[in-house]
């Protein structure tokens, strides 16, 4: 016993400075900023949020959260689908948006860019939580609609200062 503690402890010192590599490397990817940090926790906030909602309504319209189980409504490979393609896409997102930092000249061009990335990630995320809620019973169909538009001028806002930008692009290439 004494052997497997020693060669425990001889593994971790070992691991350590590979852990610690590793996470530095990670927040330099993806927390150049902390603005970065705080959007990202709450998009991870509100991810969770989003299961926790989706085993409540599916419990909600099958009497119960072990019916929903016995009735294989809530299967763990099914919903760990789901939630993986999320998983991995937020966090494809969320490396592009901090290497964003590294790469566009003006730090608060990135910062922007990153703020309008999770600010929709996040809007995806309650818009999601709210039909959860719905599916369970509540009446919410008025922030879904509040939600959903909310998105919609975020969207349309950037989509309108890119085409400007890509104008006055186009002027200056001219002159």
């Amino acid at each position: 016993m004494e052997q497997l503690n020693s060669y425990v402890s001889k593994l971790m010192s070992g691991l350590k400075p590979f852990l610690g590599s590793l996470l530095a490397l990670i927040n330099y990817i993806l927390f150049p900023d902390t603005a970065f940090q705080t959007a990202l926790y709450a998009v991870v906030g509100a991810m969770i949020l989003d299961i926790i909602t989706k085993w409540y309504a599916i419990s909600k319209q099958n009497d119960g959260f072990k019916n929903s189980i016995k009735s294989r409504k809530i299967y763990s490979k099914t919903l760990w689908e789901g939630t993986k393609i999320k998983i991995i896409s937020y966090l494809v997102i969320s490396i592009l948006a901090g290497l964003s930092y590294r790469v566009i000249m003006f730090k608060s061009a990135s910062i922007f860019l990153a703020t309008v990335i999770y600010s929709i990630m996040f809007l995806r995320e309650a818009q999601s939580i709210i039909e959860n809620l719905i599916d369970a019973g509540s009446d919410l169909e008025w922030l879904l609609i509040f939600v959903k538009k909310k998105q919609e001028q975020i969207l349309e806002q950037e989509m309108n200062k890119i085409e400007i930008n890509k104008n006055e692009g186009d002027y200056n290439d001219k002159v």
